[in-house]
């Protein structure tokens, strides 16, 4: 395909673009498969699965991969040889209809990519990307975003690219379930047979209004980054930052609790995580904030990672019910690498702050059992921490806060643990009305108070001032206003 004498560019163009169409579509094949063998990766140990990942990633991907590129390769050959042609037709005023191909740009080579590692910590993934050039770096985000959108220890810059891609395979993938399932009916209704798909069909318009949720909140004030992107779970799993958690000096991952879903909540938690990161922000410029230092800067993350329980008590699964610690011990296990990551993605630490609300709360506590590199928690509205001690908890002494507003009977509860209220150790925050004073203009302002459970991170209240405080690295603040 050197030469194509006398060819017409706008074919060759359409032409072009119809191998490009095909070349997305093997693409998307390949990016599906390759998210169901990561889902069955976390959940099947054994020499089936050796042989079935070891089939698929010497075999079935390089060949999907290889079509895919070759297609590009030839769509792209098309679009230079047009370019080529009109060059060439312009320059002899169309009397040489053959022209030379010799200007066409040189494709960029294919080069043949290092998988990452199958069940690699995020300090073992972290040394994989690095160990990738620029140039490969850019063809994973470009071929195989799969891979590193939900994979701790990548750059964070690097996950939002690969799980903006992902958003259009998952919705293209949803879309064309939900018609085959609304087919199905269909045919199910005129024949007068009993089917079962009413439930799955309702499944996959939820699993679409949560990419819904993720556009729009992406579509909100501010940089935003998406962390995490998981529809492949009972219900779609998200995470989504406000800032860029790459590079900000403070970094603040909200856990929020019971009733929590990417589609209902995503997007009202984020406008909560936008107004503490500019809180945080005055807190740490000192009355500055138009004129931020990277000291200064910060980025909150809305982490809605697991399965929160819906309700206080599902008697249809008792262990998907708000009363018992189960999915928060199953949301800790997802945390931890979460935050792992954040350290092991980054050439510099950030101050890192663990923010926990009512079974959130429990859910980050069982991860603080462990070593994730948080620096500070806050802890507010929460039935229990899933300990009695504090000292259970990673973190430094006096490093861990807890916010009860009067009325809110779930922070009186106590059944994951002691009520953190009287647990020895904890520092308590107020979430009373109060005054402040700018540092820069002497000005005071006044701080509302909160009541009842859901209310802690309302924009100009005492306790989200409290909150933003000690994700500024306020600890110790005379700033701080404690209960």
């Amino acid at each position: 395909m050197s030469e194509l004498l006398g060819a017409n560019t706008d074919v060759l163009e359409r032409s072009a673009e119809s191998l490009s169409i095909d070349a997305r579509r093997i693409a998307d094949i390949r990016i599906l498969a390759q998210r169901v063998l990561v889902e069955l990766q976390a959940s099947w140990n054994g020499s089936d699965l050796v042989h079935l990942t070891q089939r698929w990633e010497q075999q079935a991907s390089p060949l999907l991969d290889g079509a895919s590129a070759s297609l590009d390769t030839c769509a792209a050959r098309l679009r230079a040889q047009a370019a080529a042609q009109r060059v060439t037709s312009s320059n002899d005023g169309g009397n040489n209809a053959g022209g030379s191909s010799g200007g066409a740009t040189a494709l960029m080579p294919v080069t043949s990519l290092v998988s990452p590692p199958v069940h690699g910590s995020p300090v073992d993934n972290a040394a994989w990307w690095r160990s990738l050039s620029p140039l490969e770096q850019q063809q994973v985000i470009r071929g195989h975003p799969e891979w590193i959108g939900s994979r701790d220890g990548v750059d964070f810059t690097a996950r939002d690219l690969a799980n903006r891609a992902m958003l259009t395979v998952d919705r293209d993938h949803l879309v064309a379930e939900r018609e085959r399932l609304r087919a199905g009916l269909a045919a199910s209704w005129f024949g007068g047979a009993v089917t079962n798909d009413d439930a799955a069909l309702d499944h996959v318009k939820d699993k679409l209004a949560s990419i819904d949720a993720v556009e729009a909140t992406l579509a909100q004030p501010g940089e935003h980054q998406l962390l995490l992107l998981d529809t492949g779970q009972e219900r779609s799993q998200a995470a989504i930052a406000n800032g860029n958690v790459q590079t900000a000096a403070n970094v603040a991952v909200f856990i929020p609790g019971m009733g929590t879903t990417v589609a209902n909540s995503m997007k009202g938690s984020d406008t909560d995580m936008h107004d503490l990161q500019l809180t945080a922000l005055r807190a740490s410029s000192k009355g500055h904030p138009t004129h931020p230092t990277r000291e200064s800067t910060t980025a909150t993350v809305t982490w809605i990672g697991y399965q929160a329980p819906a309700r206080l008590l599902d008697v249809s699964n008792l262990d998907n019910s708000g009363a018992v610690d189960t999915t928060a011990r199953k949301g800790a296990a997802q945390l931890v690498p979460f935050l792992q990551g954040i350290g092991a993605a980054r050439d510099h630490d950030a101050h890192l702050t663990l923010l926990g609300h009512s079974y959130g709360s429990t859910t980050a506590g069982l991860a603080l059992r462990q070593e994730t590199g948080v620096d500070d928690a806050v802890f507010f509205g929460s039935p229990g921490l899933g300990t009695d001690h504090v000292e259970d908890l990673r973190l430094a002494p006096g490093h861990a806060y807890y916010i009860e507003a009067p009325g809110d009977v779930v922070g009186d509860l106590g059944i994951f643990g002691a009520d953190p209220s009287s647990v020895s150790g904890m520092k308590h925050l107020s979430t009373a009305a109060s005054d402040v004073v700018d540092p820069a203009t002497g000005a005071i302002s006044h701080l509302d108070g909160v009541t009842g459970h859901s209310s802690y991170l309302l924009d100009g209240s005492t306790s989200q001032r409290n909150i933003a405080t000690i994700v500024a690295g306020g600890a110790g603040s005379t700033d701080l206003h404690p209960r």
